[in-house]
């Protein structure tokens, strides 16, 4: 049994669902629960890595910069960043030249910039920056399931409940109960004392 089907399984047994999965995350098997995980899996999954900075899905990055097809219409930045692929939540943008490291934090942000694709232009999303040579710190959406934190892992279980009982049975009770102790879990959650 793979990972994500084994924290399906344990979200169907908080809400006594008399059903289990089998294969893996987004194509789990081809029953009712399975096709309501592989809708709801990844976005639970990616709002519990938004909610905090889990220390498991933290990276470093240098960044890249991007040739932009048309400049931001304001432009109070100097440089732009490609995001990375598998970032959820960017964290912090600092100098990636330790030599020019200065203590005041550096400015940035998030946007949609036009980039060249090819012979044509595409939107994208950008990190806009002061910042020359610029090293990111984010939360990554990449990091498999036997890598969690076992807080993050039993918050995404509680969480997934809630939504696998309204999807699967019309359960307000348990979809009630279960996001309440998602919540409280991911509460506790990275640098929180118990």
């Amino acid at each position: 049994m793979t990972a994500s089907a084994d924290i399906v399984n344990r979200a169907l047994q908080q809400i006594a669902a008399q059903a289990t999965v089998s294969g893996g995350n987004p194509t789990f098997d081809g029953s009712a629960a399975g096709n309501a995980a592989g809708i709801l899996y990844m976005p639970v999954v990616k709002t519990l890595l938004r909610s905090q900075d889990w220390e498991f899905a933290r990276r470093e990055w240098i960044g890249t910069t991007v040739p932009l097809s048309l400049p931001p219409v304001i432009n109070p930045w100097s440089f732009v960043y490609d995001y990375p692929a598998d970032c959820e939540r960017l964290l912090q943008v600092w100098p990636a030249n330790p030599s020019a490291f200065d203590p005041q934090p550096v400015r940035w942000s998030v946007a949609e910039i036009v980039v060249t694709v090819g012979l044509g232009t595409a939107p994208a999303k950008g990190i806009l920056t002061n910042q020359a040579a610029a090293a990111l710190t984010y939360t990554s959406n990449s990091v498999i399931e036997n890598g969690w934190d076992s807080i993050f892992a039993e918050s995404v279980v509680r969480l997934l409940a809630s939504e696998l009982a309204m999807a699967l049975g019309g359960r307000p009770d348990f979809s009630e109960k279960m996001l309440a102790t998602a919540g409280q879990l991911a509460s506790s959650g990275p640098g929180k004392d118990s």
